[in-house]
């Protein structure tokens, strides 16, 4: 959570003692609590919070810090699986890519982080060259390579794939390129000798 947080969590904070006790939360309890939960997101902790009024056995009690972490880290853990569950199906999508493009032709992923775990993990020609044992390597690094790329904004993420295709285009136009800045030069001299 951030500052701009603060306010809301007091708010929630107030509303599930409210339940407990009449009591008003003092400005130290405030921030024990803060200082506990402040790592975790906002919508998270308030989750957690109503998670633990509900909860019919340790509900019936007012909440302590270590009752909502105990939400907070099962709930960290949930979305820790999800994200591995959804980084298998989008390796299953690099397999398939795999066997319909080749490392000659470019392949599209529709998830921009599939794309930057490609390239992090060295490029679609090398990932095309490997065999069925090193793509069981290369599977557990990209599933754990693309958990650590969820946690990133899309834009700070590496997302150019080239096939061998591209990359042949790429060489031929740089070559031309320089074909042209040569012969430009060579010009320039014979109008300055």
């Amino acid at each position: 959570m951030n500052a701009q947080d603060r306010t809301r969590f007091a708010t929630a904070i107030h509303g599930t003692f409210e339940i407990y006790s009449p009591k008003p939360v003092s400005d130290l309890l405030m921030n024990i609590w803060w200082a506990a939960l402040k790592p975790y997101g906002i919508d998270d902790v308030c989750n957690a919070l109503t998670k633990h009024i509900s909860d019919p056995e340790r509900g019936q009690y007012q909440p302590k810090p270590a009752d909502v972490l105990r939400f907070l880290t099962a709930s960290a853990s949930e979305k820790l699986e999800n994200l591995q569950g959804q980084a298998e199906m989008q390796w299953m999508n690099v397999t398939r890519a795999i066997q319909r493009t080749g490392a000659y032709k470019t392949p599209t992923f529709k998830d921009p982080i599939t794309a930057a775990v490609v390239t992090g993990l060295g490029g679609w020609v090398f990932i095309c060259s490997k065999t069925e044992r090193d793509l069981e390597f290369l599977r557990r690094q990209f599933i754990s390579m693309y958990v650590e790329f969820e946690r990133r904004p899309v834009d700070q993420l590496p997302n150019h794939i080239a096939g061998l295709e591209d990359v042949q285009k790429h060489k031929a136009t740089q070559t031309n390129q320089l074909a042209n800045l040569e012969k430009g030069l060579a010009e320039f001299r014979k109008k300055s000798a």
